[in-house]
């Protein structure tokens, strides 16, 4: 897990691989490390497919969800059933009830320090799970170990480690048990006419009226569910590495914060992109190949790649190629925000990026309009991580040092 968090090493190995060995073929996988060759395996989702990839540890947390499936029929139906709860309306309200949920945050620490991960992205992204999409959670520190557990073997235990498999099984059990009886209530509340917040939960259950749209109880939590799993913990994780990249770009930053201090939320928002590239939230992703294909085809690096192997798209090389971003050890806020690959590509781009796009941006924001934002002396000042997830980023602002 120490190569997976270690974004400056990943970005030195990346150098020589996309040089020397853009497509490299050893021991039954396959490393892509250039940005044309990355985009070419997430956009061919027939050739480099991801079910063999996702579903067995999503079923076993959760039930089929998108970001499981392949192209299909079904995956077509399940996408087009969230895409229709989401509203024209709804970036402005995620952006005011981040606004107002980090500015009670941030008046809990007065005293000139606080932790980027725990006292502020966490607790945000719990928040509008409960606001926006209707999954408040129990209490805030069992939700918070419940998604914690449950992205990490969804997404990142592909050794299976059988502590974290454990411990993910644990709480989809007690998960489960709770969404079912919190969906049950809402659908009693709606069945009597009583007024329901008009949150993710809610539209789900209306759309049952249309069959074409009609999802059982259970269909209802594993599609909530594979939403605010990958909510909470990737906010917190994007929010810290971002604001820890911004800390050491001392120009970038001082232009930031004159972006967040003067209103100017696209600039912030391109700014936050930007840090991302250099410390994604995944520094590649996993595909299987379907059958006997050729990649970069008609170019010198050309590759057979035979059925079967794994192929590992390197999004954070990838996105150091200098082909696609000129003068890549730059921290700019002027790059063409459709060349990121941060939130993956193709078919299983990130759903949730309207709203995470929008949560990452206002987090950062609200930290650089502090004055004098800077990492806390000493190792406190870097990310500590707790296996693949940021766990503590102190930084100090106002003057002088906090006690």
């Amino acid at each position: 897990m120490a190569l997976a968090t270690n974004a400056t090493l990943i970005r030195a190995i990346g150098r020589p691989l996309r040089r020397f060995a853009p497509i490299l073929s050893v021991a039954g996988i396959v490393v892509v490390t250039r940005y044309d060759d990355v985009r070419e395996v997430l956009e061919r989702d027939e050739d480099f497919t991801i079910a063999e990839i996702n579903s067995a540890p999503m079923d076993r947390i959760n039930g089929p969800f998108i970001l499981s499936m392949d192209r299909s029929t079904h995956y077509s139906r399940e996408r087009s059933i969230l895409q229709s709860c989401v509203q024209p309306q709804d970036p402005a309200r995620i952006r005011s009830t981040v606004r107002a949920v980090t500015a009670e945050l941030l008046a809990r620490r007065p005293r000139g320090r606080l932790d980027v991960v725990q006292d502020l992205a966490r607790p945000a992204a719990l928040r509008l799970a409960g606001d926006y999409f209707g999954l408040p959670g129990p209490d805030p520190v069992t939700m918070m170990r419940w998604t914690r557990a449950l992205f990490r073997e969804a997404f990142l235990n592909s050794g299976g480690d059988r502590d974290a498999r454990r411990a993910a099984l644990h709480a989809a059990a007690e998960f489960h048990a709770y969404a079912d009886e919190l969906i049950a209530r809402r659908l009693a509340m709606l069945s009597t006419g009583t007024p329901a917040p008009d949150d993710f939960l809610t539209r789900l259950i209306r759309l049952r009226d249309d069959p074409r749209t009609r999802l059982s109880p259970e269909g209802i939590r594993r599609t909530l569910g594979g939403v605010v799993v990958g909510a909470i913990e990737p906010t917190s994780k994007v929010t810290a590495q971002a604001v820890e990249r911004l800390l050491r770009h001392g120009c970038a930053l001082r232009r930031a914060r004159d972006a967040a201090l003067d209103g100017d939320t696209d600039l912030v928002r391109r700014y936050a992109l930007e840090a991302q590239r250099f410390n994604p939230l995944t520094a590649a992703v996993v595909r299987h190949t379907a059958r006997d294909t050729v990649l970069a085809a008609g170019t010198p690096r050309q590759r057979r790649i035979p059925a079967g192997r794994k192929v590992y798209a390197a999004l954070l090389p990838a996105m150091f190629d200098p082909a696609a971003f000129p003068d890549p050890g730059s921290l700019r806020g002027d790059r063409p925000a459709s060349r990121y690959l941060s939130d993956g590509h193709g078919l299983h781009r990130c759903f949730g990026r309207y709203v995470n796009d929008v949560q990452v941006t206002e987090l950062i924001a609200a930290l650089l309009r502090l004055d004098g934002l800077r990492p806390a002396p000493g190792r406190p000042g870097r990310i500590r991580y707790d296996g693949p997830f940021p766990d503590r980023l102190l930084v100090e602002f106002g003057q002088g040092r906090a006690a």
